[in-house]
Parts: C-alpha cells; structure tokens; sequence
C-alpha cells in the first residue's frame, strides 16, 4: 500500500491510500489479475460532500480515466475505486508491475493527490530445463528434468546431426532413453558427436515453453569396417598358369596382387584405405588389387590385410598363408673335347641345373639346353642339332652328362661354343673356345704351332703360355698391336666395368668425369690390384687436363682434378694472393660488391633503400658458386636519413640479411620512411671452388 496527501490550504488533512489485493495467477498464460483499490481517509477537520472527481489509474504503462463521487465528513475512510487489470509476465515467469492512481478534489482549500509505487507479482512457473549424461551410441542415457511445477508433463523431442524424433511424452522428472546405434549413420567421418535433447514443458493441454540440454556420444568401437576375405593372385601370368594352384608363387619372379573382398564401411562410413602386408618382410600395399612387390625369399609367409574407414578405424585383419616355392636362375657350365678317330666330333660335358618348381612331387619346370658354334674368325652362329641339346621335363639337374655336338668341327681351326640353358621363365648362356687338335709341335711352310694346329699364316700360333726363366710373361694385352691405345666410341664405354690394368681412348664415357668446359674426350688408363681396389685417370683429350678416381674396397670414390702449375686451380700458387670481385644481388635492390682473396670474401652494401615497409621472406636472388660462406652470416643495417650516411639515423628503420651455405638469402625489413641509406660490410670464410 502507498499514501499521499492532498495539495491545497486543507489538503494535509485528507489522505489517499491506493493498494493491491486479490491478485490471481493465470499460469498457462504467465499472466496476473492485479486488484488496484483505492480510499480517503479524513481526520477530525476534513469533510467533503457532493463532489464529482476525476481519477487516472495507470497499471502496467497503460491508463485509463473515470469520476468518483467523494461523500466523506470527519474522521472517515470512503473506498471510491476498485478494479481488477490483467498483466502478463515475463517470458521467465517474473513480473514487477508499476500503479499509479491520481485524484482531484479541486474544492474548498482541497487540491489534488497522486500515488505510484511498483508491485512485485509472485513468479509464474514456466518451462522446465534439463540435463542430459550420454557417453556411448547404444547406451542408455538419463534425462533429468528440473520442472517449475509438480502439475507440469513434459515431451522429450531431439535433433542428432538433423536427424529429429520425439523420445516420449507425458514424462515427469526424468527418462532413461537408448541412444540409437544408428545415430551413427548420421556422422560417417567421426567417431563422436553432440546432440540436443528439446524438453516441451505443459500444463495441463498448454504447452509452458521449450528448454534444450545437448549432450556427447561417442561411437562405439564395436563400429567399424569389415572385411570379408582376400584373394591372392600372381600378376606373372607365366607362373600362374604353370604351377595352377592357390596362393602358391615363386621366388622373385611372382608379384602377389590382392583383392579385398567384401570391404565395408559401418553405420555410414566409407572405406578410406586399404593395406596388405606379407608379415615380417617389410612388402605391402595400399591400394585394392595392389602388388606386394618381387619376393627375393622363399618358404612359407603370412599375407595380412586390413582397412580403414572413413572415421579412420581399422577392421579386424584377415590373413592367408601362402607358399613362395624357391627359385634360381638357370645354370650351365661344360667343357669340351674332340673325339672320334678324326677328331672332328665333339663331345661336351654339362653340368645343368634348374629350379624344379615342385607341388604335388610333379615337377612343373622345365630345362631345355642347347648349343651353338661358331669359327673363332666369324661373326655369325649356328645352331647345333646334335643330341647334346633337349628338353627335360621330369629332370631338374645334369651332373657330368656327356653328349656330341651334331656338327664336324674342323682340326685346324678354333671354334666358339655357346650352351644355352632355359626354362620357363630365363635363360643363360655358357661360352668357351675349342682349339685346334693339339700337337706339342705342329710345323707348316708358313706357320708354327705349339700345343695346337696353326690356323694363320704367318705367325706363331700357342696354345701354351710363354716363360721366360721360370717366370711368366706378360700374357695381357694392355694396347693395340701397334702400341696404340684402342678407340671406343661415343657413349660405348662404362668406366664402372674397366677394372683391368688398361690404357684406352673413349669419348663421352658413363661414369667419366664432368669437365664443365671443353670436350668430353679423354685417354684413359687403368692400375688394378683387383677388382675391388684399383686407380683410374682421365686425360682430357684437348685440354690436358687431368682427372683421377680410386676404388677402395668395391666403393668409388669421386673424380677430382689436378692442380697444374700456374693454374687458376692451384691455391697455394696464384689464387691465395689473386682478387675476385663480382657483385652479388640482394633483395629490393640490397646489392653487394663482393671480393675474395684466397678463401676469404668481403661484401660491402651501400644502397639506398626506396621501401616503406614491414616485409619478411626468402629472397628470389642467391649466392652463387665461388662465394658461398661455410656457415650462415648475417648482417644487420640501419636507415640512414636522406638516402645517405646523414647524420639522423633512424634506429627504427633497418634490414636484416642472412646469408646461408646453400646460396639462399633470407630477409626482415622494418621501413619507417624513404629513402634510406643502408650502408654496412661483412666477411667470411669460403671453400667453394674459385670463380672462373
């Protein structure tokens, strides 16, 4: 209640009283009925009669007006204004609703009175909210409602992901809800997620209001891609069609390629990669229907598989076991001897081997030998049909087996043989000379042979090598007849395979050294202990200039180059006093002039600077060859105001430039105005080759 007296010469002597009483609720629409009465009350001096008065009543900002008849003698009270307004509450249920009532009396000394206070309303129970504990999709989760009032039910509705449904209705201050494994179907690419719950508050058949809860749910690990099987298959199709049975393959040539059968993702995810392995040989691959790779192993090997999905689990493994069956080369050696009465029959004993494929004990490899002749002068072979050659189906090994070429080898001439072994897959070729029928002296009019018949005129013809008191002579033939060094041609010549003392002629060899200038053209000689450890040197044909190499233990090492007196290329000599100077260019035109003495290189930047800035980064310009620095150098220079050494120096304004060993130039640069002088100089240590 509030009270106030009138204005006026009298008014002190009339009080208004204005109050509020019989407020009801109205809960389904959070609103009040707010009774606003009002009456005077007069003391022993005041009485007033007749009189018709205007009354403005303003509830809630809205207002209205009315006349009251006012009869009141001394010592009374006069209820002169009753009425009931309906104010709604806030949207959380809690409502202050400000009263104001105004009366003028306007008569006999007694003006008017005004009253206004603010009217707490007691708070109207709305929506109820709520929590949700969920950890696991196919868990079940406990929804707790904290409801405003115990007569308010609630529906319970969610949204998983877009996915939306109602849990259950009529429910009072919780519910324990199964979160749908299928959920998961909603986020194929995680393995978690949240979610909201939406709890719909009613009253009776009028809904209150509407609160959410979210809530996390992981995937289960139970969740995730199959795979059926896998099936192995040989991509030789040479191999797989000779041995015919499951996952059985052979020593380096089979490549195993795998088939993922029956790979799935689960609830909603996809499959993102795939990867086989054979365990313990460091071979696999990633793709479906990918290659394992050349096996150089035999015996028996697991092949493990496995995938993963797009939430990045990984199915359970399947493995096969599979049979790599061994495998080598063929292999052939035999000698030869001239048999028959007239010596002209050859007869060649082979020693033959082949890897026999076994499954089953039937073998599926298959050795075929033959032979081919040729006279020692003559470019052309030809192909031997005598029973020496044949196909062997059932054998995998010839040990010491004699058999006769077909063909008549003449006595007084030298032939080459050839013994080609092969099976299903390779062959490998033997070769060796037959002489001459031997004879420890053979003397004709124009020839002489010992241990052998000659086959030139002209010559002494040996089957024998030559001693001279005991010792050996040289049989190697390191030049031409004439003593010349024999020319290969261009590109014909790997030095990787000359490991024999030799001198020879080649231009542009494989493995030669890199000349930079003038032509790739050199003389060459070999010095070898074997052919492991041996020293080569290369002549530049039109130059002179002078290359060597070592082989030290099967390992080459690099080609360096001679110093030659009085050359650029001797440092001690000439190049330890000689000046080199070059410029070397900078970022935003940070420009050196550089010199070098010996291994000592000086740059020193005067430049003016026409940025402003604040720039970092790697420099499109570098160092080149000749002046590189061992080790990173870096340079710092300050702005000078007015584009030179002035007398301002702005400490604010400078470029940091650092130089590294692999000729790049990283910068900062802090500008504050242009244009600046950058003046600084630095020096280090170098050990490129010179500049040329």
């Amino acid at each position: 209640m509030a009270t106030a007296t009138f204005s006026g010469q009298y008014g002190h002597n009339m009080t208004l009283e204005v109050w509020s009483d019989w407020n009801r609720q109205d809960i389904a629409n959070n609103r009040s009925t707010v009774n606003v009465q009002a009456r005077l009350r007069s003391n022993g001096y005041a009485s007033v009669w007749g009189v018709t008065a205007p009354v403005t009543v303003t509830v809630n900002g809205h207002s209205e007006s009315s006349n009251a008849t006012i009869n009141i003698g001394t010592n009374s009270s006069l209820l002169f204004y009753g009425k009931d307004f309906v104010v709604p509450h806030n949207g959380d249920g809690t409502k202050t609703v400000g009263i104001k009532l105004s009366i003028g009396l306007n008569v006999g000394g007694y003006g008017s009175s005004m009253v206004a206070f603010d009217l707490p309303l007691p708070t109207i129970a709305r929506a109820s909210t709520g929590s949700v504990t969920a950890t696991e999709l196919g868990q079940t989760a406990t929804i707790n409602i904290d409801r405003k009032s115990s007569s308010f039910k609630h529906t319970l509705r969610y949204d998983w992901n877009g996915r939306t449904g109602t849990i259950a209705s009529n429910v009072d201050t919780s519910y324990r809800w199964t979160l749908p494994l299928d959920f998961a179907s909603a986020i194929p690419n995680a393995t978690s997620s949240w979610g909201r719950v939406f709890i719909d508050t009613y009253n009776g058949g009028t809904k209150i209001g509407t609160k959410e809860a979210t809530f996390n749910a992981n995937v289960p690990a139970s969740i995730k891609p199959t795979l059926g099987s896998i099936t192995l298959t040989d991509s030789n199709t040479t191999v797989k069609n000779l041995l015919g049975k499951a996952n059985t393959f052979v020593q380096v040539m089979s490549n195993i390629q795998v088939a993922f059968n029956n790979a799935s993702g689960s609830y909603g995810s996809t499959i993102s990669s795939y990867r086989a392995e054979i365990v313990g040989k460091n071979q696999s691959t990633k793709s479906n229907n990918g290659l394992l790779g050349i096996m150089n192993f035999n015996g028996k090997v697991t092949i493990r598989a496995y995938i993963t999905d797009s939430r990045g689990r990984t199915s359970n493994t399947v493995d096969v076991q599979a049979n790599v069956i061994n495998y080598f080369t063929p292999q052939l050696s035999f000698s030869a001897q001239r048999s028959g009465s007239t010596s002209t029959t050859v007869t060649v004993t082979r020693n033959a081997r082949i890897a026999p494929l076994t499954i089953g004990g039937s073998q599926k490899n298959r050795m075929t030998i033959s032979f081919k002749y040729k006279e020692h002068s003559a470019s052309n072979y030809t192909i031997d049909t005598g029973s020496a050659s044949g196909t062997w189906t059932t054998m995998s090994e010839l040990v010491n087996s004699s058999a006769n070429l077909g063909a008549s080898f003449s006595v007084l001439k030298s032939y080459d043989l050839i013994g080609v072994i092969s099976d299903n897959f390779t062959s490998y070729e033997y070769k060796i000379s037959l002489g001459t029928e031997r004879y420890p002296l053979a003397i004709r009019p124009d020839r002489i042979g010992f241990g052998k018949t000659p086959e030139q005129g002209g010559v002494v013809d040996s089957a024998w090598r030559f001693y001279y008191n005991n010792k050996s002579i040289q049989h190697h033939k390191l030049t031409s007849d004439d003593g010349r060094s024999p020319y290969n041609a261009s590109g014909a010549v790997d030095l990787n395979t000359k490991t024999v003392n030799s001198f020879f002629s080649c231009n542009a060899p494989v493995n030669g050294p890199i000349v930079r200038t003038g032509l790739n053209e050199f003389y060459v000689s070999v010095y070898s202990e074997s052919d492991k450890y041996l020293s080569q040197q290369a002549i530049q044909k039109n130059s002179g200039r002078m290359f060597t190499r070592t082989r030290h233990n099967n390992a080459w090492t690099a080609w360096i180059e001679y110093a030659p007196l009085n050359s650029v290329a001797e440092f001690t000599a000439v190049n330890q006093t000689r000046v080199y100077t070059a410029t070397i260019n900078g970022p935003y035109g940070l420009n050196a002039k550089a010199t070098r003495c010996g291994n000592i290189v000086n740059l020193s930047l005067d430049c003016i600077y026409r940025q402003t800035h604040q720039v970092s980064g790697k420099a499109a310009e570098t160092i080149p060859v000749g002046w590189r620095p061992t080790t990173p150098q870096i340079i710092t220079l300050t702005g000078h105001a007015g584009g030179g050494a002035g007398t301002q120096n702005w400490a604010d304004s400078f470029v940091d430039l650092k130089y590294n060993t692999d000729g790049s130039i990283n910068f900062t640069a802090i500008t504050k105005a242009n244009p600046l002088g950058m003046i600084g100089s630095i020096t280090w240590i170098t050990t490129d080759p010179f500049p040329s």
